[in-house]
């Protein structure tokens, strides 16, 4: 794994602190090519080839190249090129992508099966080339602003290049809503995600650059459903994950696997245990007995005979990893298992790993989160009821008022249900209903703390309509909690302690396959991700599947209740928060007090403004 930057011009001094910004992401080695029209650096993490050989920018005629990745099929394509007349000096995927793309262009992207931020400066045409992997597992930022193109693996090297950065507001909303940030928008103006699955070529003399997608999962839903009985789909989706799993052992270091014991890391650690042989896992705990997940990961690892390592996380830990949280994640990110994420990579390091297995996706592309079934049934039931007669009701409610209705009802939290079922039956779409059910505040909140409200466009739903809901909320959650939440996470939290993070769920072979699996397989029988227990059912007890998701929280309350109240305290203060104007500052005090009163139920809110406020001090006020 690897760090990469660019521009479009020769600044030296700029391009040295830029890399030295993503130093933790390549402490193996550095490189950098400078001329007068562009610049590219890199900094290397050694996996593949551990020698000299791996040096990057990689040069090959006309072309320089740095990239951030691994292509795991790359033996596979050196042998093609081979048949080409084409010689290959190191036992790297670098040059064989390098040369791949000599070969066939772009259309070289469709032979790679892997993660991968590719940037390639061709000195004939005096352009630049940058490709993300289909799914977005490596991140690739860019700025323009018709004048200056920069970009890199991370927001920080953008910052060392621009100093005065202007915070973008919809990017604002998005991460007070989700508690990240998507639509690949950035914190700041005029500075984007490139798209998973697309490419842009950057024109050097004339400052124009085109986006174009090269991968899209939707077309693969048009496809006709697999006829195939559910052995026959269980069969065939085994081998694709002994395949796509053994595709991510490819490495000339130790390899590790992330395991909580429930189904995805689960199946990740089995297959490989019993057809690669020799697995370390390594797993987070929680004194807190509800939040703890280690039981049925060593459960899973004893079982299956893995070398497993584990370790408890305490508040005192939390607070040492905060002190940095935003220096790992260097814009606003409200995913608190980005704590215990840093830890096991850490844990994982200090055991000697330089490559660990995250079973991500499985959520997604299986069809896996309580909310699917929870929005599903909420949707379907204000739907059975006729749009004017929603509408009634809601007419009603606004003009009677949540004040006067809270006086006669004592439920607790009663205002904040009636908000939501008023805005509920507004709705006309399954996507507004999802929407609203994972919205971190609602859009009367959101209006309150902001001073406004925005729409999000979605495509996703359009394959909703004509299969199931579900599939929609799914295809939600892929292109975009998964991308800029989960993936987000482990990309920084591994690189954060300079170790790879792979995805072995996330091979665009089974998000495929999946596509043209009739969705009467993804949840059957109130059995969420069916077919991928029943092949788990191949590997461990049926006894150790069928248990409630948990997944990689933390004790928020009990923690910010206590021993890091003290945050909340520093960091809500007027004088804090004036220094920004960003924020409404009444609306925050009153969320506060709820909080210390005991009556808050969503602390999410406050360790969103925490998390802010945190990130405004470090990147903004000290600069």
């Amino acid at each position: 794994m690897c760090g990469i930057v660019g521009f479009n011009n020769k600044k030296s001094k700029v391009l040295a602190s830029m890399l030295k910004s993503i130093k933790h992401r390549g402490p193996d080695d550095s490189g950098k090519y400078e001329c007068e029209e562009f610049s590219l650096g890199h900094v290397r993490l050694s996996v593949l080839d551990l020698s000299s050989f791996g040096h990057q920018p990689m040069s090959y005629e006309n072309f320089e190249m740095v990239y951030n990745g691994e292509v795991y099929n790359f033996q596979e394509i050196k042998i093609q090129l081979e048949k080409f007349g084409y010689k290959f000096t190191s036992n790297t995927d670098s040059e064989v992508i390098l040369k791949a793309y000599h070969k066939w262009g772009i259309k070289a992207v469709d032979k790679f099966i892997g993660m991968f931020s590719i940037a390639i400066y061709d000195k004939n045409l005096q352009t630049v080339t940058l490709i993300r992997d289909r799914v977005g597992v490596k991140p690739l930022y860019y700025y323009f602003d018709e004048k200056d193109f920069v970009f890199s693996s991370e927001l920080k090297p953008i910052m060392e290049y621009k100093k005065d950065l202007i915070i973008n507001k919809d990017a604002l909303y998005e991460f007070f809503q989700f508690g990240y940030i998507s639509s690949n928008l950035s914190i700041f103006e005029n500075t984007f995600k490139l798209p998973a699955g697309n490419y842009c070529v950057f024109d050097i003399k004339k400052k124009k650059f085109n986006i174009k997608e090269y991968w899209s999962i939707l077309p693969f839903f048009e496809l006709p459903k697999f006829k195939k009985d559910e052995n026959e789909l269980v069969n065939e989706l085994e081998l694709l994950l002994i395949d796509s799993f053994k595709y991510r052992m490819v490495s000339d270091v130790p390899v590790g696997v992330f395991l909580s014991g429930g189904i995805d890391s689960s199946i990740v650690a089995s297959i490989l245990q019993k057809h690669y042989g020799n697995i370390h896992t390594f797993t987070i705990g929680f004194k807190e007995a509800k939040y703890n997940e280690a039981i049925y990961a060593k459960e899973v690892a004893n079982h299956i005979g893995t070398t497993h390592t584990e370790k408890l996380l305490d508040s005192k830990q939390a607070k040492e990893i905060l002190d940095n949280f935003v220096e790992i994640y260097d814009e606003p990110f409200g995913d608190s298992s980005g704590i215990p994420t840093t830890l096991v990579s850490q844990v994982a390091k200090d055991a000697g790993i330089k490559v660990v297995l995250s079973a991500d996706g499985g959520d997604e592309i299986f069809c896996g989160y309580e909310r699917y079934w929870y929005a599903n049934h909420i949707g379907k039931t204000i739907f059975k009821f006729p749009k004017f007669i929603r509408k009634s009701i809601s007419f009603m409610m606004d003009l009677v008022g949540v004040k006067s209705v809270s006086k006669l009802v004592k439920i607790k939290n009663f205002e904040h249900k009636y908000n939501q079922l008023n805005e509920m039956l507004k709705d006309d779409s399954w996507k507004n209903v999802y929407e609203k059910l994972i919205h971190n505040s609602k859009n009367y909140e959101i209006k309150e703390l902001l001073g406004f409200v925005k729409d999000i466009e979605e495509k996703s739903f359009q394959v909703g309509k004509k299969e199931h809901p579900m599939q929609g909320m799914m295809l939600w959650d892929y292109h975009r909690y998964m991308v800029d939440d989960i993936l987000t996470k482990v990309d920084r939290a591994t690189m954060s302690v300079s170790i790879e993070g792979r995805e072995p769920l996330l091979d665009h072979r089974i998000a495929q396959f999946m596509a043209q699996v009739p969705f009467e397989f993804k949840y059957k029988n109130g059995d969420s991700k069916y077919l991928l227990r029943k092949v788990l059912e191949r590997y461990i007890p049926k006894k150790m599947i069928d248990r409630p998701k948990m997944g990689f929280g933390i004790p928020m309350f009990e923690w910010f209740g206590s021993d890091l109240k003290e945050l909340f305290e520093e960091n809500f203060s007027n004088k804090k928060l004036d220094k920004h104007n960003l924020l409404n500052n009444k609306y925050i005090r009153k969320e506060y007090q709820k909080f210390k009163d005991g009556s808050a139920l969503n602390i999410n809110k406050l360790w969103f403004i925490l998390v802010f406020q945190l990130w405004h001090k470090k990147y903004m006020d000290e600069n």
